[in-house]
């Protein structure tokens, strides 16, 4: 019996240009190796932070002059033994956003911002607010972006009057 000549079933793969934009689409098979991975062409860095303290916990540093930090995804799980508030804001004085109750013992939400991203304001950090004492677990996807520079009013002018009452 003469046997068959065995077919190759492999998928042909573009070369040159086309293969990075042929690879985003495409998960590599066991045998393969991945020629690109595109995310929007910048980074995300995840941080995880466990905060315990009533009021700010400090999530992101400050990422220095002239940068923004942008967040993409907050997580957020209470792992304590209590029901905790839970709110996120730029800064220490900034205004509370995001807020939510949390059940006890491992209630979870998510919160997607990928293509309405949370850019905080230049040199600023991100902070994560507790209404009482407890434990929750932060974990934050972001990146560093350059900030944009706001204009501040530099002109001033003094506006008087003075009032004249004639009684007749």
């Amino acid at each position: 019996m003469a046997s068959e000549p065995k077919q190759d079933t492999r998928v042909l793969k573009p070369l040159g240009l086309r293969a990075r934009e042929f690879a985003k689409f495409r998960a590599p098979r066991f045998d393969e190796v991945a020629i690109a991975v595109v995310n929007e062409d910048s980074a995300s860095y995840p941080v995880s932070v466990n905060a315990t303290a009533k009021d700010e916990t400090t999530v992101i540093e400050a990422p220095g002059e002239d940068k923004c930090i942008r967040i993409k995804i907050l997580m957020v799980n209470n792992v304590g033994a209590d029901q905790r508030v839970v709110s996120f804001q730029e800064g220490t004085t900034g205004i509370g956003k995001f807020k939510n109750s949390m059940p006890q013992y491992g209630s979870m939400w998510n919160l997607n911002l990928i293509g309405a991203y949370w850019i905080l304001a230049p040199n600023t950090t991100l902070e994560v607010n507790l209404d009482d004492i407890g434990s929750v677990n932060v974990q934050v996807g972001y990146d560093i972006v350059k900030g944009i520079p706001t204009k501040e009013l530099t002109d001033t002018l003094t506006i008087s009057e003075t009032l004249e009452t004639e009684l007749t």
